[in-house]
């Protein structure tokens, strides 16, 4: 089989995993029916998976993008999916809607006895990352700062040794519950995706509850950008910096600084805040039931492919 996942060339360990959890899940998956692509842990089930080919759906979710049409949905065999909103959404059983793959994590022996280091650990979604100065910005604020860039198994055994997980990135709130690690979420960029929180939430028992970071001067902020940009000052020298005519870097004109300082002043009480508060977990039964089903799906896969091999 192919792999189907999302790549991110700066790196993001929720999509990273990919790379090695089906060969502890699922075992020979790389020999196994060459002409198959096996769309793995993520929010890929949209038109952008590959045409016109057998795909094996081993988990993954509804969320963004169009979704796949008729036509590629016959292409599809849906072994499970994320959650049961994901099921409604494609109009499959609503019993295959059991489980992101990732929470099956803390089963593997490699990550077995992790001792809690207790810190309190605050990661971005990967889209959010160059927004602010996040280490100087947690250290501030009593947190750790987890960058989603980093190796995958790295990040996950540092979330499995928390006290508490503030996050925006959906994956480092799925290890963490499957770790027993209470959560916060929380929402950053404006494009943030509730509807695939509560797709996994509802897999779990959990309401999951969204703490905005984001300013409430967001809409000036747009506003602001809307703007034409100032005019070139006497003798062509950019009117940059407040109109003195000092260059300003990429990224950095006035407009941009306001916003990221605003921002900091709006993000850095909140998370101080959510650090002091005990986060979110979801039912550790239906978690269990919820691996447990997963497991199944995932055994009886193996003997197909044992059986055709």
């Amino acid at each position: 089989m192919q792999l189907h996942h999302f790549h991110d060339p700066e790196g993001n360990f929720g999509d990273d995993l990919n790379h090695w959890i089906w060969d502890y899940l699922l075992p020979g998956w790389r020999q196994a029916w060459p002409d198959t692509w096996l769309v793995g842990v993520g929010t890929l089930i949209n038109e952008k998976m590959p045409a016109g080919v057998p795909k094996l759906v081993m988990g993954s979710g509804v969320g963004y993008g169009d979704l796949p049409s008729e036509q590629m949905k016959a292409e599809c065999r849906f072994v499970s999916v994320r959650g049961p909103r994901s099921a409604a959404a494609l109009g499959i059983d609503s019993a295959l809607g059991i489980l992101d793959p990732a929470a099956l994590i803390p089963l593997l022996s490699d990550f077995s006895g992790i001792e809690r280091h207790g810190e309190t650990l605050f990661i971005p979604h990967h889209r959010s990352i160059h927004r602010q100065d996040w280490p100087a910005l947690c250290a501030r604020a009593g947190l750790s700062f987890l960058s989603p860039r980093g190796e995958a198994k790295g990040v996950i055994r540092r979330i499995a040794g928390a006290r508490l997980v503030v996050t925006e990135s959906m994956h480092g709130a799925i290890l963490a519950d499957a770790f027993g690690v209470p959560w916060h979420a929380v929402s950053i960029n404006a494009q943030f995706n509730s509807w695939k929180w509560a797709d996994w939430g509802e897999s779990v028992g959990v309401d999951v509850k969204i703490h905005p970071l984001a300013s409430a001067l967001e809409p000036l902020f747009r506003k602001l950008q809307r703007q034409p940009a100032a005019k070139p000052a006497a003798g062509g020298a950019p009117a940059a910096d407040g109109g003195r005519g000092a260059p300003a870097r990429p990224g950095q004109s006035w407009k941009g600084r306001l916003r990221l300082a605003l921002e900091r002043m709006s993000v850095e009480p909140k998370i101080a805040a959510l650090a002091k508060q005990p986060g979110q977990l979801s039912d550790r039964a239906k978690l269990a039931d919820a691996q447990e089903r997963l497991q199944a799906r995932l055994a009886e896969l193996a003997g197909e492919m044992v059986a055709t091999a």
